[in-house]
């Protein structure tokens, strides 16, 4: 779950992540199936400058 957490950090274009079934143990878990949506990336202009 934290590997997800961080490539939903990663990738902005990340809208949708579905990942059933999980298998849990004692020592760790492992994803079965996955099923991941991507949204269009839309470039962000360093130099845009918004007002709060």
């Amino acid at each position: 779950m934290a590997r997800l957490s961080q490539m939903a950090d990663d990738l902005p274009e990340l809208a949708e992540a579905e990942c059933p079934p999980v298998l849990a143990r004692p020592d760790g878990c492992t994803v079965v199936d996955a099923r991941i949506r991507l949204a269009p990336h839309r470039p962000t202009d360093l130099y845009l400058r918004r007002l709060p």
